[in-house]
Order: structure tokens, then sequence, then C-alpha cells
């Protein structure tokens, strides 16, 4: 960690002398905190449009914590020495994609649900529980790493920290693999067993707008899973690495998946998805139905979703 007596880049205090190695870019971090405000203004206002509570809440709190960490760049450009900012930054850019993959966990229950929960290997509701507490858990580190980091006066507690960001990282890596197995399983069991699908929803799996919204999903998926590799590459090197001190690839492989992440959602959103049947595509307990099991009873499944 560099001196923190320096105010600015200059004698004595040059640029790779910093946390970062280099001075943040104020135009692209301008851009960037600009793109995830309007995307935190657009899913507030589809969540509410489509009452997509939780759903909104996951983005809303993802956008915010972008935002903020943009902003710390911003203040930043001018004295990458602060240690305030450097905190701002670390933090929240490093944690706000934990709260996108939320977002998207939230939907698989949903969407087992739209197909017909007898499909499924699991009981849906599990699926939303397993996911959120893993993403709780990649949170609380990556928050703690960070925090320890960046107040570190020593090499010691800066490997401290950087290790528990990096098992909080690898933590939603899997979380995110697993997540695209459940998905996988589910595509192939639907393939399957045509004739399990529920016709509640048949006219909804149909139309256009649902299948968007699952490409949208998968393309959200996958840049949200670069975005986390680079970032345990990046991490696993240690602080002094050569990839953490150049920011192209940060804009690249950070800002730039992430916002394709957030903005396909907005283009696709679940409420336009789902045909603002978000809410009645919760888990409810179906007398006769039985996750994963042959000879599961769909007319009393159909018959407690059309009430």
């Amino acid at each position: 960690m560099a001196s923190m007596t320096c105010e600015e880049i200059g004698p004595g205090c040059p640029a790779d002398g910093s946390s970062l190695g280099y001075p943040p870019n104020i135009a692209a971090s301008v851009i960037f905190m600009g793109l995830f405000g309007a995307s935190l203004l657009g899913h507030t206002v589809l969540g509410w449009k489509h009452k997509t509570w939780s759903f909104m809440i996951a983005m809303f709190l993802g956008s915010s914590s972008e935002v903020v960490g943009y902003l710390g760049r911003i203040l930043m450009h001018n004295n990458p020495y602060r240690l305030s900012t450097f905190l701002i930054q670390i933090v929240c850019l490093t944690t706000a994609p934990a709260f996108y993959s939320a977002g998207l966990y939230l939907c698989l229950s949903r969407i087992v649900i739209a197909y017909g929960e007898g499909i499924s290997r699991v009981n849906p509701v599990w699926y939303t529980r397993f996911f959120i507490t893993c993403d709780i858990i990649s949170l609380s580190l990556q928050g703690a790493g960070g925090g320890v980091a960046s107040a570190a006066t020593k090499p010691t507690t800066m490997d401290l920290g950087n290790h528990l960001m990096l098992a909080g990282l690898i933590i939603q890596i899997v979380s995110l693999l697993f997540f695209a197995t459940a998905c996988i399983d589910f595509a192939l069991r639907v393939r399957r067993y045509p004739s399990w699908k529920t016709a509640t929803y048949s006219k909804l799996r149909e139309s256009t707008r649902f299948r968007g919204f699952l490409w949208a999903l998968a393309i959200s998926f996958i840049t949200i899973f670069i975005r986390c590799v680079y970032r345990v590459i990046e991490l696993g090197k240690g602080w002094d690495n050569s990839l953490m001190r150049e920011e192209i690839p940060f804009i690249v492989l950070e800002s730039c998946m992430i916002i394709i992440a957030v903005f396909v959602l907005i283009f696709f959103h679940p409420g336009f998805g789902f045909q603002n049947k978000f809410n009645d595509l919760k888990y409810h307990p179906v007398p006769g139905v039985e996750a994963g099991k042959e000879g599961v009873s769909l007319m009393a499944q159909e018959t407690a979703y059309a009430r």
C-alpha cells in the first residue's frame, strides 16, 4: 500500500505507487456511473410497474452499489491515494454483481413453476433458498475482505483481505455453476417429459416475450460469470499483479460485462417476460404434486395455480 501522505499524483507520488496503480479514467467512470444510474431508475420503474418486488430490490441494491463504486473511482482520479475512496470503490464494485446474481436466482423457481414443478428434481422453493444463501455468504466474505484490505497497513493484513475477497468470489462462481447445472438439467427434463408440462401457463411459455426473457437471463448469467472469473484471476495473483494495475481489462471484463447483464434484463424484464405473472408464479404447496416424481398429479397442480 502506498503512502497515505500523498494528496495527488506528482513528484514523489507516482500513479503506480497508488492502490490501483493508475488514476481511474474520469470519462469512463462518469459514463459507467451514468449508465448504472439509468439502470437503477429503469429497474425501479419496471419493478414498480410489474410489482416484481424481490427482483426489483436485488437490482436496486446492485445498481446502487455500482453507482457508489464508480463515484469512488471518480474521486480517486485526482487523488488515487485516498483510503476512503479506495474503500468505496473496492467494496461496492466487488460486491454489486452478487446482488444481480440474486435477481437471476429469484427467476429460476418461477420458470420451473411455469413449465410444471413436477418436472423438476427438487421442490422449486429450494432453488431460491439454496442460491440466495450462497449469495449471502459470498457477499459477506467479499465485503469483509474489501474492508480489511483497504484499511490494511501491513502486507499480512492485505493478504488476509485479498483471501477473504477471493473466497467470496470463488463461492459466487461455484454458486453460478450450480445454477447453470440446475437450469440445464431442468431444460433437459422439460424436453424428456413434455407431457408433464402444466397447461395453465402454456400460452406464457409459447410467447416470444417469455422466450426472449429466457435468452436475456442466459446472456446476463454469462456476462456475470465472465466478470467473476476475471476477478478471481485478478485477485488470485495478489495486489501488485499487472492485471490489477491495468484499467482496460477492468473496463472490458468488469464494467462492460455488468452493464450488459443489467440492461439486457431491462429490455427483457421479468415482468415483461412473465407477462405480469411474476407473483402468481410463487411456489405454493400443492397436494398430490411431488417434484421429480413420475406420476405427478398435473390436475392438482393446475387446479391450485388456477385459483
